[in-house]
């Protein structure tokens, strides 16, 4: 697949939306209708190129020519009015055209590998929304924040689906049920998953969906750890299998035997056994596995993968996690994911999915070549960052796929797998719309 033919398979989808506008447009027969100085095609464009200057500087870089024949410059107003004539549904369709292009196909023996993960999204302030707002320490001083959740196809470096949820309603786990639920993926698929979206919900949700799972628990030292109900082997390593039965019913010959059943709460959250229903049973098996790192910490997993899946397999795919977080520093640092152009909420949704099909079509651009081999020390890959700015000018039209081919090649990066460095913890804040480059 050449650089040329994902361009072109990219402008189809956008063609054929300008065709016909209306399923995309908040009115049907009115938008898009009538000739623009930014029709819908530039507007896409432009907004999945926009990087973290002023938005009169970004305009000015992306439709500014001097060769052109148009004597009116395009306006901040006149950008505002053809964003916001864009419903909710016209990024989503763009971003699952963009995966339709080249079909999702790596596997690791014969399963798709996706990892879900969670990440905060600084964004400008904005009165009386307190869906987003999050306290600080210091009293009566906060901050706003959205929360992207998303399914990262860990073999293909490319983002599967996306959910965006104001910060202080934020749920990682109905998030994930949501994931489940409509992935079209093939049904060996493993999702790989944090702490922070394991329940018995979402685990009875990837068992009835055929799908298999490697899920990160807390430690058996939490006070409040999940695990600690079942007596485990005191040994470094073990795997082991777990078998008991959910329920809403509190009756003693239950709640005697946590190893055996566990009762849930009213308010906890379970889709397979109504609130009022105290007759029911759903039924987990389970494989729990206690993995020993290098530093000497230990990691507790659930699966449901075969015992062909030792625990250096296991550690192998949970390992593989971290792609996702990787792509999401690229999608912050690299494609200006942490530089917003507006305050309202709606356009701040367009422009984190504008990123996010950038990204996949970067990476789909990435893929599109093969690097020589060299007799080197180091295995090398393509460069990132470097291949965002290769796709922009791409999209740009500023240069043949022949040249992208050549800068991707070109600009290569070590593969050092085995480095690693402490997370530093700080506070963040979103770039004021003022105080833009």
């Amino acid at each position: 697949m050449k650089a040329s033919y994902i361009k072109k398979k990219f402008f189809e989808t956008i063609d054929s939306i300008v065709a016909d506008p209306s399923p995309f447009v908040k009115r049907p027969g009115s938008d898009f209708t009538r000739t623009r100085l930014c029709p819908l095609r530039e507007l896409v464009t432009f907004l999945l190129t926009i990087e973290a200057g002023t938005l009169n500087r970004e305009i000015r870089r992306f439709f500014f020519k001097p060769t052109s024949s148009k004597k009116q410059p395009i306006t901040k107003a006149a950008i505002i009015q053809q964003r916001d004539k864009l419903n909710d549904t016209f990024f989503p369709f763009v971003f699952s055209a963009v995966n339709k292009i080249r079909p999702f196909t790596k596997t690791l023996n014969g399963f798709h590998l996706l990892a879900c993960d969670g990440s905060d999204l600084d964004i400008p302030a904005y009165k009386d929304d307190k869906g987003t707002y999050v306290a600080s320490n210091t009293e009566g001083v906060g901050y706003h924040q959205f929360h992207l959740n998303a399914i990262y196809d860990v073999l293909e470096q490319r983002y599967v689906d996306v959910s965006i949820q104001p910060r202080g309603e934020i749920n990682e786990r109905s998030a994930l049920v949501d994931f489940i639920r409509q992935t079209s993926l093939p049904e060996k698929s493993i999702f790989i998953a944090d702490r922070g979206y394991f329940s018995l919900n979402v685990l009875a949700h990837i068992s009835v969906s055929k799908h298999h799972y490697v899920l990160r628990m807390n430690s058996d030292e939490a006070s409040r750890a999940f695990i600690r109900r079942f007596n485990l082997p005191e040994s470094d390593e073990f795997d082991v299998i777990l078998d008991f039965d959910v329920t809403r019913s509190y009756k003693k010959c239950y709640t005697k035997k946590p190893d055996k059943f566990v009762c849930l709460k009213p308010d906890r959250p379970f889709d397979f056994i109504p609130t009022d229903d105290k007759k029911s049973m759903f039924h987990v098996r389970t494989r729990l596995v206690k993995i020993k790192l290098s530093k000497g910490n230990y990691e507790f997993l659930f699966t449901d993968l075969p015992h062909d899946f030792g625990l250096e397999a296991l550690k192998h795919v949970y390992h593989l996690r971290w792609g996702i977080e990787t792509s999401f520093s690229h999608l912050k640092y690299n494609m200006a994911l942490n530089s917003f152009h507006s305050k309202r909420r709606d356009f701040i949704c367009q422009e984190i999915y504008a990123r996010m099909i950038l990204f996949n079509l970067t990476m789909l651009l990435v893929h599109s070549v093969e690097l020589p081999k060299k007799d080197c020390l180091l295995e090398y890959k393509v460069s990132i960052s470097d291949a965002v700015i290769t796709c922009r000018d791409f999209l740009h039209n500023r240069m043949s796929s022949d040249t992208v081919e050549l800068l991707l090649i070109g600009n290569v990066t070590p593969i050092r797998e085995d480095r690693t460095y402490p997370r530093k913890k700080h506070t963040k804040r979103a770039v004021p719309l003022s105080y833009r480059a």
